[in-house]
């Protein structure tokens, strides 16, 4: 019997990982494959002298990519003209977290232009989401090899406000004071790689209670909430993999997570329990699937999307079906699920 326990408990790895080369070697059909010249590559201020980013360049250098354009992550606004030159199809490679990556979602979504990803931040949570390798030089292959499709991104519009768009999350209240300190630059040069500790830390230490109105498919609530968030892409928590079940980047819709006032051990005991496999409801959270979700706060509130502080509520989330085009691997459409 143990004897053949072995095969047993190989098989199902290793036919796995076969499919997956395999299907990672299909034929792309040419309608569906990346440009690989006249590239436009972003790059995030604290990747701009990174040794990642070199490594990037080399990389792209040596496997055919040529970047006809580069430009900081601060200048995104411009890229709706710079994939409008030329009569084709563009490919924006972002390299940098997940703020760059949303930066630049946020310029493309609707047009032509493919998003390529190389990750070089701290969580690459949008990155994680949709498969993308996080060594560098794997990211960069899969630039030429992957396949262009399509995924869902998230709209943000606050009242009186043009849409936003984020690829990642969208979040009121925790990740708001969160964002704050993690994004400052003299905070990331004197803690490193303990920024996000640090700021996760004071983030739970405050927590804040808010009140506000929620509306979605005609139906209304007030709550009383810490927290409340409007996913669109299910992996959090960096190399943690933390995952929202039943959640996918194409599903054609947002996941909402709303938190009331919980003490910190139940609050970190939610967060852990995706990381050891456990679905048990936690009195205090709540979740939604919506396409459409309005939030009306007693206050107007800071909103955060893809880690970054960029607007206000009372304002409006909503799902953009299929509005990303975006490099991934050949066998994303059969293997994410």
């Amino acid at each position: 019997m143990l004897a053949g326990a072995s095969p047993g408990l190989l098989s199902g790895p290793v036919i796995d990982a076969a499919r997956h080369w395999w299907n990672s070697t299909a034929q792309v059909p040419e309608s569906e494959r990346p440009a690989t010249s006249e590239l436009i590559l972003v790059v995030s201020p604290s990747a701009g002298r990174s040794a990642k980013l070199e490594r990037a360049r080399r990389a792209m250098a040596a496997m055919g990519l040529q970047v006809a354009t580069e430009i900081p992550v601060n200048d995104a606004e411009i890229l709706p003209k710079l994939v409008q030159r030329g009569g084709h199809s563009h490919t924006v490679i972002a390299a940098g977290g997940d703020g760059t990556v949303g930066a630049v979602a946020n310029a493309i979504v609707g047009t032509p232009a493919a998003l390529g990803i190389i990750p070089l931040g701290t969580s690459n949570d949008f990155a994680r989401s949709i498969s993308i390798p996080m060594h560098v030089e794997d990211a960069v292959r899969l630039l030429t090899r992957g396949r262009i499709s399509r995924v869902d991104a998230g709209r943000f519009t606050a009242e009186g406000q043009r849409p936003r768009h984020f690829v990642h999350a969208a979040a009121v209240g925790l990740n708001v004071g969160f964002a704050r300190f993690a994004t400052r630059a003299d905070v990331r040069a004197r803690l490193g790689r303990l920024t996000y500790a640090v700021a996760v830390a004071l983030a739970l230490r405050e927590r804040p209670i808010f009140c506000c109105e929620l509306e979605w498919e005609e139906r209304k609530e007030q709550t009383n909430l810490v927290h409340l968030a409007a996913i669109n892409a299910p992996i959090f928590g960096g190399f943690l993999g933390l995952r929202i079940p039943g959640a996918d980047p194409d599903d054609r819709t947002l996941d909402i997570i709303m938190i009331e006032h919980l003490p910190i051990r139940r609050l970190l005991r939610s967060a852990l329990y995706p990381a050891v496999g456990v679905r048990r409801g936690i009195r205090g959270i709540r979740t939604l699937q919506v396409s459409r979700l309005k939030v009306r706060p007693t206050d107007s509130m800071d909103v955060t999307l893809d880690g970054e502080v960029a607007g206000k509520v009372p304002g409006v989330f909503e799902v953009v079906p299929g509005g990303l085009r975006v490099i991934t691997r050949a066998d994303f459409r059969g293997d994410h699920r």
